[in-house]
């Protein structure tokens, strides 16, 4: 009887180390929008441009875009380095960006480069989402 207890002690003290060592999956935030306007009515809608670079400078690289500001957000799209990209809401080290997507669409069809009365969520014919703040490179604003 006290040989069973011991080994069923022993039994339960060891299922919390194994526990310990098992790691739970990233959270993955849910998708923030872009919020555009924030400069006020009388700025531009997005604040800024910026080209994209990565921390391999110089390589083929691509940066990834994300759809919220948080480490583990899902992947929305790749951007090749060197795009240009309107900088539009910074949420500490991450910049909400709208971007031209496809062949035939520019940076100046993206309809964020006059003001707006009120800010709001990004919804015009480009594509928006987040980077690192780090991979960004100001060209103007």
């Amino acid at each position: 009887m006290r040989q069973t207890a011991i080994l069923l002690l022993a039994a339960t003290l060891a299922v919390p180390a194994t526990a310990q060592e098992w790691e739970a999956p990233p959270v993955v935030p849910d998708p923030v929008a872009v919020t555009i306007g924030l400069d006020g009515p009388d700025m531009d809608a997005c604040g800024g441009v910026g080209r994209t670079m990565s921390e391999d400078f110089g390589t083929d690289a691509t940066l990834a875009v994300v759809a919220a500001p948080a480490e583990h957000a899902a992947t929305l799209d790749e951007l090749p380095e060197r795009s240009l990209v309107w900088l539009c809401e910074g949420r500490g080290e991450w910049q909400g960006i709208v971007y031209p997507s496809g062949d035939f669409q520019e940076l100046g069809d993206c309809r964020v480069s006059s003001p707006i009365a009120e800010e709001r969520a990004y919804d015009g014919p480009c594509k928006a989402g987040w980077v690192k703040a780090v991979n960004i490179v100001l060209t103007a604003g």
